[in-house]
């Protein structure tokens, strides 16, 4: 079968494209190697550095799925073209603002603009977050919500929408842009050291659905199958553990070892997606010695590097940075606030300034002097984005809604380079079950009522501070 074929298979399908299994994954793996990487492939990869850098230096010291690549996007741009007016690729003066689609059903694909997005999803995390170092990585926090959007509905999907500014298939093209735009880079070795990362950088990324004794919805796993390339598998409430843990630890070359999902007797599916980066440095830092270090507690010793490189370095009014590559592409963003400025109190627009004047800075001597440190965290998700709504999850399965969505995140920078990696789970319960959407757990003084709900008269009422004492 030839692509016209695939082609005409997916058009007759449209919107939600009903393709044999065979069919799509031949058709993936013929064009998975195809693509090349086009000058915004540093962004999605900016997304997961530049957050962790920035607040380091302000605050201190079943089977198993193979490896998931880049999606296919010129499968999306062909059946777009084919069944709506031509698919529009986004003017670059317009990434800051939603780009409104030309014509009824037109598809507008604008991955610089579904970064910023990304940014804007990981600093409202770093924001909700306690302590003196934070770390989130925005792109595999939005590669797991816009999956879960292809099986959003009602206000859930308009919460998403509204969140992320593209709706349809225009966000599921520019979130899949941005991942194929890294594929050149895509490997998964069995391990990473962050003393001795690999010259060529490794940039890998998966997802995939885990179903639990369940049946899920087919439209929602053909979408996230051509658009995200995510796996679809299935396995028994007794053998998710394992298998989520598995899963886990292959896709992060060990670097996060157990899913941060805890297993409950309704729940129908998880969403992992897992991201795994590692490159050594372009110019290797020579020298390694403590740096005197300001905390917000006070003044401290901790590890450092320095060394004279050749970086692109720019200021603006409230901040000053540095780019270090990794090669022509990849890069950490090194952003230093003025003195009493917080980390966590820079705009998004302050840091999207940061990247567009490092852009446009041509590299230079620079003596740069900075920490070294192996940042971990984990962060409830649900927590720290309250605006999101994921109480409608219908169209993976009928009365699903996510009950845990977790981040995990490993990030370590050396002399030599650096080694990271993201995982972002979200579990799908459903209604039907036992469990509820939120706990209501009494573990302090509480009231007691009992009372005729008709007419709320109080039958009896207490105030129990010690439930152990009988009076």
């Amino acid at each position: 079968m030839n692509d016209d074929d695939i082609r005409d298979a997916l058009n007759r399908a449209a919107p939600h494209p009903t393709v044999p299994a065979g069919l799509l994954r031949g058709a993936l793996r013929r064009r998975r190697r195809t693509r090349g990487l086009v000058a915004a492939g540093a962004l999605a990869l900016a997304g997961t550095l530049i957050l962790p850098l920035v607040l380091n230096l302000g605050n201190g010291a079943g089977p198993v799925a193979e490896p998931a690549s880049a999606p296919v996007t010129d499968a999306v741009a062909e059946v777009a073209e084919s069944t709506h007016p031509p698919v529009e690729e986004a003017a670059p003066e317009a990434e800051g603002t939603p780009q409104a689609a030309s014509g009824e059903g037109s598809v507008t694909v604008s991955p610089e603009f579904a970064a910023t997005r990304s940014l804007e999803l990981g600093w409202d995390v770093i924001q909700a977050a306690d302590g003196p170092n934070r770390v989130v990585s925005p792109s595999s926090l939005s590669m797991s919500l816009v999956q879960a959007a292809e099986g959003a509905e009602g206000a859930s999907l308009a919460s998403i929408d509204d969140t992320l500014g593209l709706t349809g298939d225009s966000r599921a093209a520019s979130f899949a842009a941005l991942r194929e735009q890294l594929l050149p880079y895509d490997s998964l070795p069995a391990s990473v050291d962050a003393d001795d990362p690999p010259e060529t950088p490794v940039v890998h990324q998966a997802s995939r659905v885990l179903a639990i004794d369940s049946e899920l919805k087919q439209p929602f796993l053909e979408r996230i199958a051509l658009f995200y390339d995510a796996q679809a598998e299935s396995t028994t409430f007794d053998d998710a553990k394992a298998n989520l843990d598995a899963w886990a630890t292959k896709h992060t070359a060990g670097l996060i070892e157990q899913s941060a999902i805890e297993p409950k007797p309704d729940f129908v599916a998880v969403l992992q997606d897992a991201l795994l980066f590692a490159a050594a440095w372009r110019d290797e830092f020579r020298y390694e010695q403590p740096i005197s270090f300001t905390t917000p507690a006070g003044p401290k010793t901790v590890e450092g590097v320095s060394d004279v490189l050749p970086v692109a370095y720019a200021e603006g009014e409230r901040w000053t940075a540095v780019r270090l590559p990794y090669d022509d592409n990849l890069a950490a963003d090194v952003i230093l606030p003025t003195a009493g400025v917080a980390p966590e109190s820079l705009t998004v627009e302050e840091l999207e300034a940061a990247r567009g004047a490092l852009d446009a800075a041509e590299p230079a001597p620079i003596n740069v002097t900075m920490p070294t440190f192996d940042l971990t965290a984990k962060t409830d998700l649900l927590n720290a984005l309250p605006q999101l709504d994921l109480s409608n999850l219908n169209g993976i399965f009928d009365g699903g809604f996510a009950g845990q969505w977790v981040q995990q995140t490993k990030l370590i920078v050396t002399a030599q380079g650096t080694v990271g990696a993201a995982l972002t789970e979200m579990a799908v319960f459903t209604s039907s079950g036992g469990s509820a959407e939120r706990e209501f757990i009494v573990d302090r003084p509480y009231v007691f009522r009992v009372s005729d709900t008709r007419t709320g008269w109080p039958l009896f009422v207490a105030a129990v501070s010690d439930p152990s004492e009988e009076s």
